[in-house]
């Protein structure tokens, strides 16, 4: 009897862990329930308040028995409540010791580098005031930023003092080099007020367009200062030398100005990356262009009237030797015109079918001073060996010099935070690693140093060159989409492709899928049995789901401006494995009674895959196939390698393939930037046909753009770079800067025309006349531009390609226009005089 008494008066079976979750859950309470008015006021009514402090929780009443013996139950006296530290629950480690990540992003309207400033200035701070704590700036784009800004500004200083040089070294005589060196800081101070007051940032791709102008600004000048210098060697008087100097040139300069600004025009009809890309760099050239001529046309003029009253007019034999062998092959190749023009064209043949060699790539890597890789083990792999795994790969890399710091962030902590290199799923490890500078080797080298180092580790390791590197707007290596509804089909056709992906040659890391499947146990209840006990698939999922449901937060609890959530856990905690899970005891109901039914009795239970996620592109279900490709080969040539093997592959009915990453997004904006070249190319033709007022000349001078884009191929064909769309942005510039030489001998050509020489001696003249100023403007946008095409400075190889374009362009088609350009108007000029709609401007 009086264990009878013990088991009535047990709890068990009243207090449950379901019920006490709902008390908390319903407890644990505040909201708003509306609002009423009171004497013309209108007050808010609020219900309920939460839990202040763990004591007021533990007070928390369940029920009261109604007995006086027992009288009321409390929460502290069914359940012990204490707090549980989970900070083991993740693994983050920096140089081996605890840490604790966090990661900031700023607002779009603020500047990176200011950003990161203050938070630097920030951690100084807290270091200072709290003993023992150490932060550690494991990726800090605002010190990246800083650095290539640095070493882009480094580039255009170094390219206006070389193309001073130049100009003493051609014109030999200070004065006017002193005048062309004076508009240089007055171009580019004007420029950066412009951009100022229409919104450029100082960024790495508008300080390009400043480091490209920067050869650019003195053209104007030289051309001016050059004509001056001529008439005033000539014996013209010194003020009526810089008038008539200026005003001989002016249209040809405000036309050729026009021409190189103009190729930025076509940026109004591109959209996305390209656009705001492109956009900063064509205004920072436009502007600094735009300067240069007003300089030109302006100061230039009045300072060659003060300063060029005694002109020494020394004269280099050198020079006078090459003018003198420069006309003497001028005159052969009049004579040889169809020499010339088959040899210009079978070198641009030969460049076209070097470019088809060329892969292609979104923007080049850059050099930076913190490197990331990911380590990624079996799904079956236990977080323990994991957590090993990641040390012994720390072990190895601190054998490498060069490295200063590693931190080790469990899963993909930083992921999805706008940085490279982030783990890729449960059992992985992401590592961030910033690099000694003194010792730095190119992040590329040490890249296969650290996949030498842990070669013979049994984890697949991902390394990323760059943390900020630019190309990870475009995504990274090659992504294909399978779409269609079929789950089932849908991964064999992952894993088919995956297959044939993985047979290409330079693809690395290759996932179809599987990485996002679960194990799935299927529990199949049989309805008719369920029936009989009185259960139905809905409360059979409900008890099943509760069993194996444990440590689920029912309610969270405020302390101190904190959120905690509170969990409850029963002592007997069920660790269900398949075998006992289908031994569980549900609750059923036969003839009013309860009874219990065994799980196993009523369902069978089978194992299947399923998706972690199911993603939707237009609303049409996919699974993505990507790889990466590794540092060796080139994404374009892999593309195509890959495109071709899938063109066989039969697709069901109802599904498709969309290949998508980088490579597409290489070639919607080589696509973008092609239309913007023709439509450029159309704009610079029109501006000459104003400038000349007719149609023929223009013709002539589109012949420079060409030769332009064979000495481009040509120099990305030997330097070794793929077609990018910083190099497509070369021969956009390229086709607006060539032209300009061209321009100024055939307007000089009309104009000694129409002074009544025939047409060969015309062209001879221009030749002899033209040729120091055309080379001097070459040569200075060459120089100006060759810090940055040998990679001076970190960051520079972002602009490597556009530089080794533009200086590959200017020097071919400067030493071909001054061949190519006459021969082509000796040949579609037969009249003998010049016609009067060709008196253009000047």
């Amino acid at each position: 009897a009086r264990d009878q008494a013990l088991k009535k008066a047990s709890l068990d079976g009243v207090l449950t862990k379901e019920m006490i979750s709902a008390i908390l859950a319903a407890q644990n309470f505040s909201m708003p329930a509306g609002s009423l008015t009171d004497q013309g006021q209108e007050l808010l009514v609020k219900v309920g308040d939460r839990f202040q402090d763990q004591g007021e929780m533990e007070d928390l009443l369940l029920f009261d028995t109604g007995d006086q013996a027992i009288g009321k139950i409390y929460l502290r006296d069914v359940a012990t409540v204490t707090k549980k530290d989970n900070s083991s629950e993740t693994y983050a480690r920096v140089n081996g010791n605890p840490a604790v990540i966090l990661t900031f992003q700023k607002q779009s309207n603020f500047s990176t580098a200011q950003v990161t400033g203050a938070i630097r200035d920030k951690a100084d701070e807290l270091e200072m005031s709290l003993e023992g704590l150490s932060v550690t700036a494991l990726m800090d784009q605002g010190k990246y930023i800083d650095i290539v800004v640095d070493s882009v500004l480094n580039n255009l200083i170094y390219g206006g003092i070389l193309a001073i040089l130049v100009l003493l070294l051609f014109l030999r005589d200070i004065r006017p080099t002193f005048i062309i060196a004076v508009s240089i800081p007055i171009s580019l101070v004007f420029a950066i007020a412009m951009m100022y007051f229409t919104g450029v940032s100082i960024n790495v791709i508008s300080l390009a367009g400043l480091a490209l102008g920067v050869g650019m600004l003195v053209d104007n000048s030289i051309v001016v200062i050059e004509n001056i210098y001529r008439l005033r060697l000539e014996g013209v008087p010194t003020k009526e030398a810089s008038v008539d100097g200026a005003r001989q040139i002016a249209g040809a300069i405000i036309s050729s100005t026009l021409t190189t600004a103009s190729v930025f025009l076509p940026i109004v009809f591109v959209q996305g990356i390209s656009r705001q890309i492109f956009t900063d760099m064509g205004l920072t050239i436009a502007y600094s262009l735009l300067a240069s001529l007003i300089v030109a046309l302006t100061l230039v003029p009045m300072l060659g009237s003060r300063m060029l009253e005694k002109s020494s007019g020394k004269k280099s034999r050198l020079f006078s030797g090459f003018t003198r062998g420069y006309s003497r092959f001028l005159g052969w190749s009049l004579k040889h015109r169809t020499i010339i023009i088959l040899a210009v064209v079978g070198i641009a043949a030969l460049s076209l079918v070097l470019a088809l060699s060329l892969g292609t790539s979104f923007i080049p890597d850059m050099d930076a001073p913190q490197m990331s890789l990911s380590i990624t083990l079996d799904k079956d792999a236990s977080r323990e060996e994991l957590i090993d795994s990641t040390e012994a790969v720390i072990d190895r890399l601190l054998t490498l010099e060069g490295i200063d710091t590693i931190g080790a962030f469990e899963g993909g902590l930083m992921s999805g935070v706008g940085f490279m290199g982030g783990g890729r799923g449960q059992n992985s490890m992401s590592l961030y690693l910033l690099l000694d500078q003194g010792k730095r080797l190119k992040n590329k080298e040490m890249e296969r140093q650290i996949l030498a180092a842990t070669a013979d580790l049994e984890v697949e390791i991902s390394v990323s060159s760059s943390n900020m590197d630019i190309s990870a707007l475009s995504g990274s290596g090659i992504e294909i989409m399978v779409k269609g509804d079929n789950l089932d089909t849908l991964q064999t056709m992952a894993r088919d492709l995956g297959a044939i992906l993985q047979e290409v040659e330079g693809t690395i890391d290759v996932t179809y899928g599987q990485e996002e499947t679960l194990t799935e146990l299927r529990i199949l209840v049989d309805k008719e049995k369920a029936m009989a006990r009185g259960l139905t698939v809905a409360q059979v999922y409900a008890e099943v789901s509760s069993a194996i449901g444990q440590g689920r937060t029912s309610s969270s609890l405020s302390v101190e401006n904190k959120d905690y959530p509170i969990i409850v856990l029963e002592d007997r905690t069920l660790d269900l494995d398949k075998r006992e899970l289908m031994d569980l005891q549900l609750t059923g109901r036969q003839s009013d009674e309860e009874i219990k039914v065994r799980l196993g009795d009523i369902a069978g239970m089978t194992q299947g895959s399923g998706l972690a996620s199911i993603r939707r592109d237009q609303q049409q279900r996919y699974l993505s196939v990507t790889a990466g490709v590794d540092t060796e080969h080139n994404i374009g040539l892999v593309s195509r390698d890959f495109e071709r093997r899938i063109k066989d592959y039969e697709l069901p009915a109802g599904y498709r393939i969309e290949i998508a990453g980088e490579n597409q997004v290489i070639q919607d904006s080589l696509k973008d930037l092609s239309s913007m070249l023709l439509l450029a190319i159309a704009f610079i033709y029109l501006i000459m046909v104003v400038q000349f007022q007719s149609l023929l000349s223009p013709f002539i001078v589109m012949f420079t753009i060409p030769l332009a884009f064979t000495g481009g191929l040509m120099a990305l064909f030997i330097m070794g770079y793929e077609i990018s769309v910083i190099s497509m942005l070369g021969f956009l510039v390229l086709s607006g800067v060539v032209v300009n030489n061209g321009i100024v001998f055939v307007d000089f050509t009309n104009q000694l025309r129409q002074s009544g020489l025939s047409k060969r001696e015309a062209l001879m003249m221009a030749g002899q006349t033209r040729l120091r100023p055309i080379l001097m403007t070459a040569v200075t946008t060459i120089l100006g531009l060759s810090t940055l095409s040998l990679g001076v400075g970190m960051g520079s190889e972002m602009l490597q390609p556009l530089a080794v374009v533009s200086i590959g362009g200017l020097l071919y088609s400067t030493l071909l226009t001054l061949i190519v350009i006459p021969v082509i108007y000796d040949l579609l000029h037969r009249d003998k005089t010049l016609p009067e709609t060709e008196k253009g401007e000047a």
